[in-house]
């Protein structure tokens, strides 16, 4: 029997959705800025003749983070496992504890001015603070969708003969997945609007560089507001898990995503939402630049005071990549709905979400040549916003899936920690082939994506065959 968390309250759920948001906006500040970071800070130009290669350099930045981050991933989600059998919070310590992380490396970037070692050593540190926070969000959603926590307690107050322990189902938890998805995207949005604006807000008192460092900064301290808001609010189990050995919490997560194909799909979904999630965020502005740069749009202009720039492409990059966020804020609910869909279900809202993402990134990368891009077109925009649309019905239909297996709460943080491993993969062979592709073909990394997304629906149709074939033997039986 699975039974209710306690005493959730309106302001655990706040700080939930409150870490989704903080999370995603640093990694789209990072993101977003790192191709400006590396030319102007570092001091490196994307020019073809040199081997020097901005997309390289971003791939292979790239390919260092998910080998930090797949490597980490299981072992914070056995860390959860583990404090949480000892009765400490394991995923309130651990995503709390991880924004400090994320500061420390801001602000390294901020006094940092070279690529090797340095620049390596601070993406490290980056990503294990990203990659425990984003570990435990599936852990957390999981608490809330078996914790007593409902949305009519926002406009009434719980009679004491509610207050009981019984059995809760958590086959619907689309709506929550939604939620979270909704407040990412405004992450992102917030992101996109705000922080990756500050290099050019603060370029005026000076220079893009400086503009550049102060934003890490600025960005710093925004990750360590956010520990003191989660460390304060998020939600603190009462109950105490049975305890067990430290090496078996991630052998029985093994054992039991070998034979759950929930857990399977969820992994395939993290793998190819991941994937989407970094290219728009690490590409798109790369595309931009790419093509500003080529047609001398990152010259010195008289208003900039003589100022080496790239101005008019940063902004671009942002309103392109805001786009694709913004589509997927509005689509959340649509996937939630779905996901919760008794017609539709989680394993086809997924598959729908893959073939979005089919649409998006084939549009984007096969009407172009390998030279002639124009990402100012009217194509570019509408394959962004499918690729937008793909991107938050994968995070919510794969997030929903795996937090809606309602048998394995022990484990839960080490089959988190496997989720992560999977979109790990799926970053490190976009970032690995797409920043090798992308020095001779911008959008390649897209075309990649495509391809990820072909398998992902191949896999959400293998699995509801075997199910409807399990129900089938199910049915004969009795």
């Amino acid at each position: 029997m699975t039974f209710k968390q306690r005493n959730y309250t309106l302001l655990n759920y706040a700080a939930f959705n409150y870490a989704g948001f903080a999370c995603i906006a640093v990694i789209v500040f990072l993101t977003s800025t790192q191709p400006f970071y590396i030319k102007e800070v570092i001091g490196i130009e994307p020019k073809p003749d040199k081997d020097t290669k901005i997309g390289r350099i971003v791939g292979g930045l790239g390919f260092f983070d998910e080998i930090v981050s797949m490597s980490t991933a299981p072992l914070l989600g056995v860390l959860n496992d583990r404090l949480s059998s000892k009765g400490i919070a394991g995923a309130r310590t651990i995503q709390s504890f991880s924004f400090v992380i994320i500061a420390v490396a801001l602000l390294g970037y901020a006094l940092n001015h070279n690529l090797v070692p340095m620049m390596f050593i601070l993406r490290g540190v980056f990503a294990l603070g990203v990659t425990g926070c984003m570990s435990m969000v599936t852990v957390m959603l999981n608490q809330l969708s078996m914790s007593d926590f409902e949305f009519a307690k926002l406009w009434r107050k719980q009679r004491p003969e509610e207050d009981v322990e019984e059995e809760v189902s958590v086959g619907k938890n689309g709506k929550f997945s939604a939620i979270m998805g909704i407040a990412t995207g405004l992450g992102a949005i917030f992101s996109v609007s705000m922080l990756v604006t500050l290099p050019s807000k603060l370029a005026e008192w000076s220079d893009l560089k400086s503009g550049l460092e102060g934003s890490y900064v600025v960005v710093s301290g925004f990750a360590l507001v956010s520990f003191g808001i989660l460390f304060a609010f998020l939600y603190k189990p009462r109950e105490q898990l049975e305890t067990s050995q430290h090496r078996q919490f991630l052998k029985e997560g093994i054992s039991f995503a070998k034979g759950s194909k929930e857990a399977q799909l969820a992994f395939v979904g993290a793998f190819v939402a991941r994937s989407t999630t970094v290219a728009t965020t690490l590409y798109i502005p790369l595309v931009v630049y790419n093509w500003y740069y080529n047609i001398g749009g990152c010259q010195s202009k008289d208003n900039w005071a003589g100022k080496l720039t790239c101005y008019d492409g940063y902004i671009f990059s942002a309103i392109l990549t805001g786009v694709a966020q913004t589509i997927a804020l509005v689509s959340a609910p649509f996937w939630g709905y779905l996901s919760d869909s008794n017609r539709v279900g989680k394993f086809w809202t997924l598959a729908i979400a893959g073939l979005c993402g089919i649409l998006g990134n084939f549009g984007l990368s096969l009407t172009t040549t390998m030279t002639n891009y124009n990402p100012k077109t009217v194509w570019c925009f509408l394959s962004v916003s499918i690729i937008g649309l793909s991107q938050i019905g994968l995070i919510i239909c794969s997030m929903s899936i795996l937090s809606g297996i309602d048998n394995a709460q022990q484990i839960m943080g080490s089959l988190s920690g496997l989720y992560s491993f999977a979109g790990g993969l799926g970053i490190m062979i976009i970032t690995l082939l797409g920043g090798l592709i992308a020095d001779a073909w911008i959008v390649g990394p897209f075309f990649i994506l495509g391809l990820f997304n072909v398998v992902l629906l191949a896999a959400c149709y293998g699995s509801d065959r075997s199910t409807i074939t399990l129900d089938q033997e199910e049915t004969s039986m009795s």
